[in-house]
């Protein structure tokens, strides 16, 4: 495929009037062109200079963005050319800029799109408006069509749809939530439904935005009045959309979240938020306002999405425009794709757990069920087909036997979980525990262990050795000390307790490509939570624990630094050191400041150490002091290649940790170090075992 390149810089004007030139001719010098403009040149061109091709442009960009969310974007556009003029040509739009990427234009692209009888005299050999795309497509009645066909499909001949959720009840009639809205029969009305204890239905969910404006809320001064009836003009146009929907497909029951639980009443907030995960689970389906539509907003956009006018010659255009979203990924660690509600954090376990999705999106519907991801794109326009697209692996491991699943598998699987989770964004921090509660909740029944504060006792060393991602969801590095966690109510060795991106190692062997993992000696001897940290108090909503039998987890009702914040105990050979200097940040020069802190030659030719903050900070308030006594505790070691003629690599992991109270000889995680050595034929360098073994065998308190 020849590379395309850029027109000859013979001033914006020229280039514009070559570039629509070339729109117009049926001559096809070569297969691809490109034009760069900064959107705020191609609005200087198009009011003061009257360039045709900028005024196409910027009101085709109009149709879909505001001018503040296309500051400082350079508009890349393309000609596709066929080499027959018997083929339509294809023009549109992607957006660049070397300073950002901004979130409305991030994986987009904007399509011009032509249709007969509407551009006057001129030669446009631009695509036709595909059948998929045009103004019928978009009609409230088409997109019903759409979803039945969808819902149908699946219901029929998708066995693990089915069979998800309550496997003992037929499809779709489940055990209601304890308040759902009531879509009474031929438009009867809306009513806010308290069912009774086991009670069955057939009810769908609204996934949604809340937005700048606040959604009709149900409140304990309110919940007498709904369950009278809501008068449609109060509802929300979103909400009304969302009722809609449900109706057309045979849905009597719908579950919103600001509607079904009294939004001031903190005990049934907590109660009904731990239920969130069976909630989405057993219903019919979910309708998700994907594209981040605010209350008010339709789930459903049908306004004009044209540009027309007349050039100077006299030719007249009428182009339909029309977004293609960067299409969602089969990968639970890809969950945002453009779409601002896939990038909550709140909405996470929502679209893992719920069986069946319907994303309203910008411009098309997309379906995503246990078996299939299906959007309305026609061929070659999209990026998405719908051939060979793979479930969610989580969903996999879901529907097998209980404890089948491989803990490596498992491993990995929460892993890729966590990694996605803490990318994405949530108004307080607070909520990242309980936020994900739900999906801890329903992947406990494939583990063999407790859930504690985001790790598994199953696989806890190797759960511990988290670190902060090299970028946050914003594209920098955190610079706030790590929030008190008297409001995050999460420990330090958890990755609940702080509020920025986090990954774990990502290595293979050269068998099944699962992470390979080598505990250390370590011992985990016992683990102390609060009491609103287990399972029976996240009936409160602040549980980060989910409790099965286990001799080693202790619930303590104290008051005590160590009860307040829970504690890990590890037995394990402590590394002790001191600082060679104060540390603030992941820019540290760590091979030396590790050989010279804790006195082990790593012999640097083939070895190095890299150490991960879970904080930065500034040069005034380093998270160590110079001279300050520093400690590693070995966690384990994992093996990676590139293939079989790379060298291969081994690693270990330490917990990177400082003493906080020298009575109660109590510490804090500060982050992690990572030692490694790379050989084609293993041999273990003379450093190797130092690391693991040199230290003194302590029993330590973590907190």
């Amino acid at each position: 495929m020849v590379s395309p390149k850029p027109l000859v810089d013979d001033g914006p004007k020229t280039q514009c009037d070559q570039f629509l030139a070339l729109l117009l001719s049926t001559h096809r010098p070569r297969p691809h062109r490109q034009h760069h403009i900064l959107w705020e040149a191609a609005i200087t061109h198009a009011t003061k200079q009257d360039c045709s091709l900028c005024k196409i442009l910027t009101g085709a960009l109009q149709v879909w963005f505001t001018p503040s969310q296309l500051g400082g974007v350079q508009l890349q556009v393309m000609l596709i050319m066929q080499q027959s003029s018997e083929k339509q040509d294809r023009l549109l739009i992607q957006f660049r800029t070397p300073a950002r990427v901004t979130p409305w234009t991030e994986g987009q692209t904007v399509n011009f799109f032509v249709d007969d009888g509407l551009c006057g005299t001129g030669g446009w050999n631009l695509m036709k408006t595909p059948a998929a795309l045009n103004k019928e497509s978009f009609a409230w009645e088409r997109k019903v069509e759409k979803m039945k066909a969808w819902l149908g499909r699946c219901r029929e001949s998708h066995e693990m749809c089915r069979s998800y959720g309550a496997v003992m009840l037929p499809e779709g009639v489940t055990v209601l939530p304890s308040r759902v809205l009531d879509l009474l029969p031929g438009n009867g009305g809306v009513r806010l439904y308290e069912s009774r204890v086991g009670e069955r239905g057939r009810y769908a969910c609204l996934s949604h935005r809340w937005g700048k404006c606040q959604p009709l809320t149900t409140t304990r001064a309110t919940l007498g009045d709904w369950k009278e009836g809501l008068a449609w003009e109060k509802i929300p146009k979103l909400f009304q959309d969302a009722i809609d929907i449900a109706r057309e497909l045979g849905v009597r029951y719908l579950w919103i979240d600001s509607l079904c639980i009294v939004q001031d009443d903190a005990e049934d907030w907590y109660r009904e938020s731990r239920k969130m995960c069976a909630i989405y689970q057993n219903a019919v389906v979910t309708v998700a306002g994907t594209a981040g539509f605010g209350c008010e907003d339709s789930l459903v956009p049908t306004r004009e999405r044209t540009v027309a006018g007349t050039l100077k010659d006299g030719t007249g255009y009428r182009f339909e425009v029309r977004l293609m979203d960067k299409h969602l990924s089969g990968s639970p660690s890809h969950v945002h794709f453009g779409k601002t509600l896939l990038g909550r954090g709140w909405v996470y376990q929502e679209r893992l757990l719920s069986r069946r999705i319907i994303h309203c999106c910008s411009d098309e519907l997309v379906w995503e069920c246990m078996e299939s991801v299906e959007c309305e794109c026609p061929e070659g326009v999209g990026w998405m087909t719908t051939a060979d697209r793979s479930r969610l692996e989580i969903k996999a491991i879901q529907t097998r036997l209980p404890r089948e699943a491989p803990v490596s598998e498992q491993r990995r699987v929460w892993h890729d979980i966590v990694r996605a989770y803490t990318a994405l964004d949530l108004t307080k921090i607070s909520d990242r525990a309980v936020a994900i509660l739900g999906l801890a909740v329903e992947i406990q029944h494939s583990r063999k262990g407790l859930y504690a504060a985001g790790l598994w006792e199953d696989s806890f060393l190797c759960d511990l050795a988290w670190h902060t991602g090299t970028a946050t969801r914003r594209g920098k590095r955190p610079t706030d000390p790590r929030p008190n966690r008297d409001t995050t109510k999460a420990p330090t060795w958890s990755w609940l307790s702080v509020s920025t991106c986090c990954e774990y190692w990502s290595r293979s062997d050269l068998g099944n490509g699962e992470p390979w993992w080598e505990d250390s000696g370590t011992v985990v001897e016992k683990i102390e939570l609060p009491p609103y940290h287990t399972l029976s108090a996240a009936a409160q909503g602040l549980g980060l624990v989910h409790v099965i039998p286990a001799t080693n987890l202790k619930v303590d009702g104290g008051t005590s630094r160590l009860t307040t914040h829970g504690c890990l105990t590890l037995k394990g050979n402590l590394l002790a050191g001191t600082s060679s200097q104060s540390v603030h940040n992941d820019t540290l020069e760590w091979s030396g400041w590790f050989q010279r802190s804790f006195g082990i030659d790593l012999n640097l030719q083939e070895s190095r150490a890299r150490g991960f903050l879970d904080i930065q900070t500034t040069n005034e308030k380093p998270i160590i002091r110079q001279g300050q006594a520093v400690f590693g505790m070995p966690l384990g070691t994992s093996i990676d290649t590139e293939g079989i003629l790379d060298p291969i690599y081994r690693y270990r992991y330490l917990l990177l940790l400082v003493l906080v109270d020298a009575d109660e000889q109590l510490y804090e995680r500060v982050g992690m170090i990572e030692l490694a050595h790379g050989d084609y034929q293993w041999k273990a360098p003379a450093w190797w075992d130092i690391p693991f073994e040199a230290g003194t065998m302590t029993t330590m308190k973590i907190i």
